[in-house]
């Protein structure tokens, strides 16, 4: 048994699971039902990868809730905190989301054939649920104080990855337990970094040219 594979897996279905509870409490609190459908069906979604990667965990002759174990508190705690600021919640959504994307991507390459095969269908939905995630992001940069909010939102979330790997229990350790870890983080932060200027942002402040903003 792939030991590292395993603690990789069990965090992706606990992830997976806690991304199906919030979508199902953003559907019930949604204002209207166009909001409440599209909440449903994201919800539908992140269920069908939950128990997809906990299928996998069985395959591979692993107890799915032991695998998860490790990640609950780590986990819960990432997904219940809650932003005041529209703006910075907006930014979280949209750059955890992007986070999400980057680890699948990088993942399928290192894993056995059937499990990449099912992780190629739940990237098919998560780039669907990245646009919903950078247009309403998009919407909420309306001014210059908007985008500053958003920038210093985009470096907090920066600092809280690079310091995802200090304690065992963390998820993107499991990754790096994997092996390729200069591959890993060169994927997740260059693509966070890549987001941050598709909405025309400024990582680190660094303030990019006026043709670069959009």
């Amino acid at each position: 048994m792939n030991t590292a594979l395993i603690q990789v897996l069990g965090a992706v279905a606990y992830g997976e699971l806690k991304a199906y509870e919030g979508a199902r409490a953003e559907a019930e609190a949604a204002p209207d039902e166009a909001t409440r459908l599209r909440f449903r069906k994201v919800a539908a979604e992140e269920l069908r990868h939950h128990k997809g990667f906990v299928a996998r965990l069985e395959a591979l002759g692993a107890d799915p809730e032991r695998a998860m174990r490790p990640y609950r508190g780590a986990l819960d705690s990432y997904h219940s905190a809650t932003e005041q600021d529209p703006v910075d919640d907006a930014i979280y959504g949209y750059l955890g989301e992007g986070i999400a994307d980057d680890l699948l991507t990088w993942l399928r390459k290192v894993v056995d054939p059937d499990t990449a095969a099912f992780i190629d269908t739940v990237i098919e939905d998560e780039v669907e649920h990245e646009a919903a995630a950078a247009a309403e992001l998009r919407a909420r940069l309306d001014s210059p104080a908007a985008r500053r909010r958003a920038e210093r939102a985009s470096q907090k979330m920066l600092f809280r990855m690079a310091g995802a790997g200090r304690h065992s229990s963390a998820p993107m350790l499991a990754f790096l337990r994997l092996g390729r870890p200069l591959d890993l983080l060169q994927v997740v932060f260059g693509g966070q970094v890549r987001r941050i200027q598709a909405v025309g942002l400024a990582p680190f402040g660094i303030g990019l040219p006026a043709p670069l903003r959009r």
